[in-house]
Formats: structure tokens, sequence, C-alpha cells
């Protein structure tokens, strides 16, 4: 089989396939003339007995709509020439990226941060599910059908087409059950670094034990027991306590994912992290700090896994007491209240009861020991950022370097009053902007790199609109600064001024 350089308005620029695993198959990235965008395309012989279910399967995938998918384009049909017989052209959406195979390479074959793989999966688990109306599945999700593209956007390929051309991964099953056992072995993979379903070319198997893969928590430590849960009711290698069925679908999937994320959220967000690290460093601090982080929140998700099977089994269920709320009280109550503009969300904008500083690797009382989650910085204008007026500002300290002579930073929390879900952060500085990470939590955490990080943005800027992938959910807005500019009145030193802060 010759490779043509166009066909019609596409001109082939690169063959994907250049070993021709399947040699009926072609699979090129092209240009489309006519559009001016990049394509997919597959080619297939019109004489295959795959033709059929090819065709049929990128009609139906076409009239599936997400924003996730990479949508069918173009379904053509290829005369019979003197050098090639009749064929049959699916040409798809293209994306630039990293499939996950590929996203996992680039960090040394390392696990990426359970959010991060929750957030990921169910992206990829909202896409599947939207084909369930209209009977259509994926039928062999893998590793390389995701792409995470370079604007972070996960995207799908695939859907349906993959399958009527090799079937679902595990002949055994449904298309149903393989998007299901796929999802969750996406899910095992992002976590631990180890593909827990059938062999895939360039993944390393999970451990077994006897029949079964082995839970995640087994394989990473710091898997919380909701991620062993959400597996062991999806991949269908993962054993299972009696009476506790396999789940029915991506929709199911999606749902149960949520269920997960809702109880993950209060170890990533904002779980029981009660004692102060005594740290004689900063470093240590830090070390200490997710250390705590780790331990507390594993038990606090070694509680909702026994919740879950509690609701299963129909015993009784365990509640949360409610201490936290007064400690939380306590940690914010210095912060002075803001004008009643700042909490007009006609706007728009969401509300911004409070607002404090942060300085938790400072050490106010000279005692040799970082301050924490107490830790203060002119704190007393804190709350000026909030009043909507560009005319007033808090100021950091002046230091001598750009990372606060060592502290790594300063910063500023923004109490909401109540979780929101935060998309997006406007920030206006005074002067020469800082180096900007936006991190949600749902309650004030000593280590800023506990909070989730919704968005980041270098140094230069006056002002900057960080936005997110995805919306994060908290009580909690911290702008952490992690490079200060340089003065431009005193060269030589560093500080940062922040005039006005909406979130959205």
């Amino acid at each position: 089989m010759t490779s043509p350089e166009r066909i019609g308005r596409y001109l082939l620029l690169a063959d994907l396939d250049p070993e021709h695993r399947d040699p009926a198959v072609q699979f090129f990235r092209g240009h489309d003339e006519v559009l001016d965008r990049e394509v997919s395309l597959r080619i297939l012989d019109d004489d295959d007995p795959r033709a059929p279910a090819f065709l049929g399967a990128a009609r139906a995938a076409a009239l599936v709509e997400d924003r996730r998918l990479l949508r069918i384009l173009d379904v053509l049909t290829l005369a019979e020439t003197a050098t090639e017989p009749a064929q049959v052209v699916v040409v798809s959406e293209w994306a630039t990226g990293r499939d996950l195979g590929e996203l996992l390479q680039t960090r040394g074959d390392q696990p990426i941060p359970v959010d991060d793989a929750v957030n990921i999966v169910a992206e990829v688990a909202r896409a599947v599910a939207a084909g369930l109306s209209t009977n259509v599945n994926h039928g062999r999700l893998r590793p390389t059908s995701v792409i995470v593209t370079d604007a972070g956007e996960v995207r799908v390929r695939g859907l349906a087409v993959d399958a009527s051309l090799w079937g679902p991964l595990d002949p055994a099953e449904t298309k149903t059950q393989s998007d299901v056992d796929s999802l969750g072995c996406l899910l095992y993979l992002l976590v631990t670094g180890l593909w827990a379903g059938p062999p895939v070319a360039g993944l390393a198997g999970a451990p077994m034990s006897g029949v079964t893969v082995l839970p995640p928590s087994r394989v990473r430590a710091d898997v919380p027991r909701a991620i062993d849960d959400a597996v062991a009711r999806s991949v269908s290698k993962a054993a299972r306590l009696r009476g506790v069925t396999n789940i029915a679908d991506a929709s199911a999937f999606t749902a149960m994912l949520g269920l997960t994320r809702d109880h993950l959220a209060p170890v990533s967000h904002g779980a029981n992290h009660r004692g102060e690290p005594n740290s004689k460093s900063r470093g240590t601090l830090s070390v200490l700090a997710r250390s705590a982080g780790v331990i507390i929140a594993f038990a606090v998700v070694i509680g909702f896994g026994f919740w879950g099977w509690q609701l299963v089994t129909g015993g009784s269920v365990l509640t949360a007491n409610s201490t936290e709320v007064a400690y939380e009280d306590l940690l914010t109550a210095s912060a002075p209240s803001l004008p009643s503009a700042s909490v007009d969300v006609s706007s728009g904008f969401l509300p911004i009861v409070k607002v404090r500083s942060f300085d938790p690797y400072g050490d106010d009382n000279k005692d040799g020991n970082a301050d924490g989650k107490k830790g203060r910085e002119n704190n007393k204008e804190a709350a000026l950022v909030a009043d909507l007026d560009v005319t007033t500002a808090w100021e950091s300290e002046n230091y001598k370097t750009a990372d606060a002579d060592g502290k790594g930073g300063v910063g500023l929390i923004m109490n909401m009053g109540e979780p929101h879900a935060v998309s997006s952060a406007s920030l206006t500085f005074e002067g020469v902007g800082a180096a900007t990470e936006v991190r949600i939590a749902d309650e004030i955490l000593p280590d800023p790199k506990m909070w989730s990080l919704l968005a980041a943005a270098p140094a230069g800027d006056r002002q900057i609109d960080l936005r997110g992938p995805r919306a994060i959910t908290g009580k909690y807005v911290l702008l952490w600064f992690p490079q200060l500019p340089q003065s431009v009145d005193e060269p030589g030193t560093y500080r940062v001024g922040l005039t006005k802060v909406t979130l959205n």
C-alpha cells in the first residue's frame, strides 16, 4: 500500500504509524487546506471486513457532542484507482499535547498527584458518558486515547472508531464493561504509574495477589482509601468486598468519581491538620507539614472508605465533629473586616469576607521556629486589596533577595465565608507584579504546597488574570508570591505591593 500525499482537500503531513502495526489501516496527521486546521485521518480498504463497522462507528460518533471529545469531522469514500483499491477515510480533530503514557514518561514514570489524577479521569469519564444516550461507547479506552493538551485540557480520541477496528482490550468484555474497566485502570495508572488492565505496550503491569491486582494504596502508600474503593468498583481484576458489584457504565463511574472527589476535597483542600509543626528550620517545617498532611489525610479517607462500605452493608454511619470550625474562626478572627462593597456579588465576583496576610516561614517571636499558620506580615493593610480602591495597597516587607530572603515567598489569604467554586483571580499590583500562585483550600494549611493549585503566572505584569483549567472549590483562596519583584525606587530591594483582587 503506497502512502498518498493528499486526499481531497487534506494534505497529509506525517505517518503516525510508520511501523504499520495493522497493515490494513493507515493513520496520518493532515492539514485541512479549506478550514486551515490540523486533522487526523484513518484510512481503511473498502473491501476490509471491518469497513462497514468502521463507517458506522464514525457516523455514530460524529453525532456525539462533548467538548472533551476529538470530534469526527468528515467521512469519505475513495474510488478505486490504478494503484489503490477503493478506500474509506475518517477525518477527526487534532490536538497537540501528550497522551497519558507520555505524560508519565515526562515525570520519569512517577505517578501524578491524586487530585490531578481524579480530575483527569473525571474529564475522560464525562466524555465517554456523553455517548451513552445514543448507545455509543468508546470500547477501547487506553492511555493513548487520552490527550492532555498544551493548554491543560483533557481530550479523548477514538470514540467507537477504535473498537470497530480492534475490539475491546479484553475480548471477554462488552464495550460498556470495557469502558468502566479502562476508566478504573486509567485512575490506577495515574496514581501508581502502573497499568491494571490487559497488557498495553510500554506500560508496566500492576502487581498481582493471586488473580487480583493489589489496591493502589498497597503500591503507593499515600494513595487514599477512597481511590482503592473507586478502583475496586471498576477494575475487573480488582478484589471487591462481598455484595459490592461493579458499576454499570461510564455515567455511573462519573457519579462515583464525583463522590470520591467530594470526600478527597477535605484531604487536599483542608483536612484536619491540627498540630503546628515544631521545626528548627523552614525546610523542616515544610517536610513535617506534608508528612502530617499525608498521615491525617490517610486517616480521614480511611474513615470515608468505612463510611462507604457501611452504606453498602447497611451499617451505621459515623458523623464528624465540628471542633475544627471553631479553630478556623480563631485563626481568622484578627483579620480586619472588609467594607460591604467587597461582598456584593451582583458584579459577578465571589465574596471576600476577610483578608489576612500569610507568612508561614517567618519567625516573628524569634524563637527559632517558623510561625506556620499564624504567620503574618503587615497584616493591618491586608484588607485593602479587597476594597476595590486601586489607590490603597498591601505591601510586603523589604527583602534583599527575590525569594524573601530564603523564606520562599509571602502571601495573602482571602476568606470567602463559605466554600465557592473558584475558576479565576484578577490581580492589580502596585508597580511591577510578582510571580503568583492561586491556591485553594477549605482551611488554612501551614505549607502553601499543601493547598490545591488553581493557576500560576510569572512575574512582570502589573495586571494579571489567572484562570485554572477547571474550577476548584474551597473556602479560602491563597495568593502566594514565591518570587518578589525588585523595587524600582530602591534597586537591590525586593517587595510586592498589591492594590486590588477580584475572584470569579
